[in-house]
């Protein structure tokens, strides 16, 4: 387990975790640059800036996941018209050596 003491929104947490050091802090990094971004953006309370912050993670995170997801699908399908072609090819390789 890590041990790390990363600022967030001008305050310090100590996050313990499996992850590295880097890993840690880059997520932290996430975080308080989101709330800042909303802070800039808004009179709000450190804790609405904290709340929409989350939500904003959240739906990139949703839409990255819709995203792979997307692309999962596309591959299959690239995979079942590359399995039919390649089921064809061998059909006609095969009608072609009957022709000869």
């Amino acid at each position: 387990m890590n041990r790390v003491t990363v600022t967030i929104d001008g305050k310090a947490y100590t996050i313990i975790a499996e992850e590295d050091e880097s890993y840690i802090r880059r997520s932290a990094e996430l975080v308080d640059k989101s709330i800042a971004e909303t802070k800039a953006q808004s009179r709000l309370s450190s804790v609405d800036c904290a709340v929409l912050a989350a939500l904003n993670i959240a739906d990139k995170y949703y839409k990255a996941q819709q995203s792979s997801e997307n692309m999962r699908q596309q591959i299959k399908s690239y995979s079942e018209e590359c399995s039919s072609l390649r089921s064809e090819l061998t059909k006609l390789r095969k009608s072609v050596k009957e022709v000869q």
